[in-house]
Order: C-alpha cells, then structure tokens, then sequence
C-alpha cells in the first residue's frame, strides 16, 4: 500500500525547505545503499515509496539501509529507535565503553579498578593489599612515564602483556580511535557520506581488536597477583 503522506505537497515556505531537505536526504540514504550494499539492494523486495511507520522520516528501504550499516559495519546508536524517527539524524558517535569516572568504581572489573589504580586514578597503595592481593614498594606517577618507551617496552612482550599499553589507552580515553575516545562530552553528529561511513567503519574494526586485546589482558590480571605484579614492574621501567 503507498502511502499518500509521501506525496503531500508543502504549501508555506517552512515546510518547503523541510520537505526538500528531507528529500535530499532521502535521495542520499539510498544512493548509499546501492553502492555501500549493492547485493542487498539488488535482492531487497522492499518497496521504494513504502513507509510502513506512518510518524518516521524514513522510507522502509532507508531503515533498511542503516540496519545493515549497523550490522555490517559500525554501531548505529538508537537503531532499534527508528521506526519512530521523526526527523533525519546523523551518524551518532558515542561512547562505545563505560565512562569510569560517573561511575560506582566499585562496581568495577577488577582488571580495569588495577589498571585505574597504576595510573594512579584508582585506590591508594594502603589498600592494595586487601583490593589486589600485594602492595608493591612503589608505583611511577603517570606524569613520570614515558608512553612512548612504554609501548617499547610492552612490544617485546607476547600477548597478553604485549596489550598493556594500548589496554591503559583505553582507559585513558587516548587511543586515537574515535569509537574509543569519545565521551558524551565530547560526542558528536557525522553527516551520512560514503566518506564519513568508511572511515567509521575502519576505525571501528581497529576498535573492536583494541577491545579484544584489552579483554585479553584483563582476564589475565584476574588470573594472579603475580601477573598483577608484572605490570607494576614493566610500568616503573616506563619512567623517565
């Protein structure tokens, strides 16, 4: 059944702009579709002027289309909302892991309070003993270590150890990933362009390896205060 809402002619100079706008918009999302997904267009039965959801924006076939941007290629914030869209939107970029400080830190993994509590954003050494089974002599200050040397250090390490860098980046909200870095403070709207929807896509398979690996490492601090103990001692050979 068509719906006759799409052909409703605008009649003041407000709803004109909204509705070549809109149009536009519509124009593009499915000009992406074929050419992001041309073999699902092609085998779409899924009718071009049908709007199955009376009060959203998008035509069937342009939620059809972000669907499959979520599933196949990024995260697409607010996709099981919709069908009850009411206007265009961009691609949301928001915060992909927890923010740990508007958080209960207590309610914590322990791998992430441990790696929190290096960096010095965490418990104090008085407590460590009973948070994580040993206190060590001493702990580099943040502001002490030499990243970079860091990253050397770790790369000589196989894996899991070999993640601890990048693992503190996460954490730090430093990684150079846009998946990975953003907060709500810093979130933000991307137009949808083929352009705009590579590049998300790119990073976001690099983020999704990051937090592989940063999984890895974590499972592996929970495991032994001695491979706690390892860290402490590759962290304080990152100091200046």
């Amino acid at each position: 059944m068509i719906s006759l809402e799409l052909f409703k002619i605008p009649i003041i100079c407000k709803e004109t702009i909204i509705y070549l706008e809109n149009l536009s918009q519509k124009a593009n999302l499915l000009s992406l579709y074929q050419k992001l997904f041309p073999e699902q267009w092609n085998e779409s039965i899924t009718p071009l002027d049908r709007k199955a959801h009376p009060d959203c924006i998008y035509s069937d076939r342009e939620i059809e289309f972000i669907q499959l941007v979520d599933s196949n290629l990024f995260p697409v914030e607010f996709v099981d909302e919709i069908e009850a869209c009411d206007k265009y939107e961009y691609i949301p970029i928001v915060p992909q892991i927890i923010e740990w400080w508007e958080n209960d830190f207590e309610g914590l993994e322990t791998s992430e309070k441990f790696l929190l509590s290096v960096m010095g954003n965490g418990y104090q050494l008085e407590y460590w003993e009973e948070k994580f089974g040993f206190e060590p002599d001493y702990i580099a200050r943040v502001e002490d270590i030499d990243f970079q040397k860091l990253v050397k250090i770790c790369n000589k390490f196989k894996s899991p150890l070999q993640y601890l860098a990048t693992s503190l980046s996460i954490l730090d909200y430093s990684t150079g990933n846009i998946w990975l870095d953003t907060t709500y403070e810093t979130g933000d709207w991307w137009d949808w362009t083929e352009e705009n929807i590579v590049f998300l896509a790119q990073k976001w398979q690099e983020a999704t390896i990051m937090l592989d690996q940063f999984q890895e490492l974590s499972d592996w601090i929970k495991t032994s205060v001695a491979n706690r103990n390892k860290i402490i001692r590759i962290w304080n050979k990152a100091a200046k």
